[in-house]
């Protein structure tokens, strides 16, 4: 585990008991403290979730690209010898 998750974990592990004494208790200082905690936690739950969806390496462009379909009018192309072939 990275810095970040154990930051996350000790945020997560604060603000839940910080905040729900300061609700119980009607400590709105201390509710809020505890919200803004949870809140840092979910932003970086996120921020790891969006981390762990981009690949490590990057991704290599194909040496031989395929055609572009703005090169070519509509009526030509694959489909126009697909038609001619089974004619």
């Amino acid at each position: 585990m990275t810095g970040r998750h154990w930051l996350a974990l000790l945020l997560l592990v604060g603000g839940v008991p910080i905040a729900a004494v300061g609700l119980a208790r009607g400590n709105l200082l201390m509710a809020l403290a505890g919200l803004v905690l949870l809140m840092v936690f979910i932003y970086l739950v996120f921020q790891a979730i969006a981390k762990a969806g981009k690949p490590e390496t990057p991704i290599k462009p194909s040496a031989n690209a395929a055609w572009s379909m703005k090169d070519q009018p509509v009526e030509t192309g694959v489909a126009q010898d697909h038609k001619d072939k089974t004619n």
